[in-house]
């Protein structure tokens, strides 16, 4: 769920919001039924946003003849290339994290067969929301912190996934097969992991640590699988991986995650002291073990004296 205020969510087929710039589409127009914008070979949206806030772009482009792809990049990077095919009705979604201040989203269109038919082309459903994001981790006591996957600038990382995005309540991502790997930074001590698995049919899910078997749970479209697993006594680990068997559609990909977190004691914290450190620690303790017994030889005399 987003964190730091609610999201906002503008509709860029009606107006642009205040403040914000977009260039290379008409007008809003009118098919008798749904509105649309034409686009130019090239579309921008300029628009202000803090550092960090989770920018998602949705788009639909038909085109009755031609397949259209759309290059969509923010502030100079590319984040996604999609190809929409011709006569059907898609919507395509991109996401990204923001910069601090003004930042620019650019959709380039190219087609096949060229050139586009650019007259031909509609632009039905042009949607933006900024999600206030956050924080990649955060201190829980004793040395130990919360690391969340779907956060700029995560500690962890993950793979079998699609991007991120969000469904207007919480952040997820889709599982591009039946297995996803979630992995942590060299030297870490993960003591816990959490997920999510929902899918809209039955569903195993199988949760293993290198390779040990940890749990498994049924799902379905009523119930989601969502432990917390206990990954103390498994310290060197480097990575959980869950696989998600569809039962009623095995061959295609039917899941997806929320939530992903993990409590971590971070390398600088868990990792062990170095040899020169160890050392000195024993040299010190020495020391003070040896002053502590000249002390105490000195205290007889000192009543002998008195």
């Amino acid at each position: 769920m987003a964190e730091g205020g609610a999201a906002r969510i503008y509709d860029l087929r009606i107006e642009v919001p205040a403040g914000w710039t977009q260039t290379g589409l008409s007008a809003p127009r009118s098919d008798g039924v749904n509105l649309y914008r034409t686009p130019a070979a090239q579309t921008e949206l300029n628009f202000k946003a803090p550092a960090g806030d989770f920018v998602q772009y949705g788009y639909q482009l038909y085109s009755p003849a031609q397949a259209v792809t759309g290059k969509v990049s923010l502030n100079g990077q590319q984040i996604d290339s999609f190809t929409f095919p011709p006569s059907q009705f898609q919507t395509h979604d991109v996401s990204s994290f923001t910069r601090a201040g003004q930042n620019s989203l650019k959709v380039d269109l190219g087609c096949a067969p060229a050139p586009c038919d650019l007259t031909a082309l509609h632009q039905y459903w042009t949607r933006v929301a900024l999600v206030p994001a956050r924080s990649p981790r955060t201190a829980v006591g004793l040395g130990v912190e919360r690391w969340w996957l779907d956060a700029p600038g995560s500690l962890l990382s993950v793979t079998g996934t699609g991007p991120l995005l969000y469904d207007n309540v919480n952040f997820l991502r889709y599982l591009t097969g039946a297995q996803v790997q979630l992995s942590w930074p060299a030297g870490s001590r993960i003591i816990d992991a959490s997920l999510q698995v929902a899918a809209d049919q039955p569903f195993l899910a199988s949760f293993r640590l290198d390779g040990v078997l940890l749990e498994q749970a049924r799902g379905d479209a009523r119930k989601t699988v969502a432990p917390t697993l206990n990954l103390v006594a498994f310290p060197q680990a480097k990575q959980l991986t869950v696989r998600v068997d569809c039962l009623k559609t095995p061959a295609t990909p039917c899941a997806r995650i929320y939530f992903t977190r993990v409590s971590a004691v971070p390398p600088t914290v868990a990792a062990p002291p170095d040899t020169m450190t160890f050392l000195t620690g024993v040299m010190a303790v020495l020391l003070a073990l040896w002053l502590l017994g000249k002390l105490l030889r000195l205290l007889p005399q000192t009543r002998r004296a008195a």
